[in-house]
């Protein structure tokens, strides 16, 4: 038999099993990261959203005016939800994370009502495109028991509203 077909067979033979080597590696590596059956539930379970709600108060939907003054300057802006904890500011121009402001709450029919605050998410990265109102979600923090108090009325006013 000739030398070189020798070789030849020899290295189609090695090239088909390096081939399957790889294959075999990547299926292992694959139902490792992914987990145990996880492989048969296609592409959908790939695209499940894994944000977990963080609240610990339920929020109520209000369309509220308010001003945010974070010491560079007040600017006017529209609270869409709000909880004992927090609510969701539509800006234009959301603040940096961590940023603390004094937030002032217009409900209708009501007088205002000023609290301290801190920017704890914002979605000023987020493409235009997928943002339904630009904005940042804010915490209430070092407020005093009267203006706790207060926002709790406010929040059981508009809860007998609806």
């Amino acid at each position: 038999m000739n030398s070189s077909l020798i070789v030849n067979s020899l290295g189609i033979g090695g090239a088909i099993f390096l081939v399957l080597l790889m294959v075999w590696f990547v299926a292992v590596y694959m139902k490792r990261r992914v987990g145990p059956g996880q492989l048969q539930t296609g592409a959908a379970s790939l695209q499940k959203v894994t944000w977990e709600e963080k609240r610990v108060q339920p929020r109520l939907a209000v369309s509220w005016k308010a001003s945010v003054d974070d010491g560079q300057g007040a600017m006017n802006v529209m609270v869409k939800d709000v909880s004992q904890g927090g609510a969701f500011v539509v800006s234009k121009n959301p603040l940096p994370l961590k940023t603390r402001l004094a937030i002032t709450l217009q409900p209708a029919a009501r007088e205002p009502l000023a609290l301290n605050a801190e920017v704890i998410w914002s979605n000023i990265n987020v493409p235009a495109d997928k943002v339904i109102n630009r904005g940042m979600g804010i915490r209430f923090i070092d407020n005093d028991e009267s203006d706790r108090n207060r926002l709790n009325q406010l929040i059981a006013a508009s809860f007998k509203d609806d």
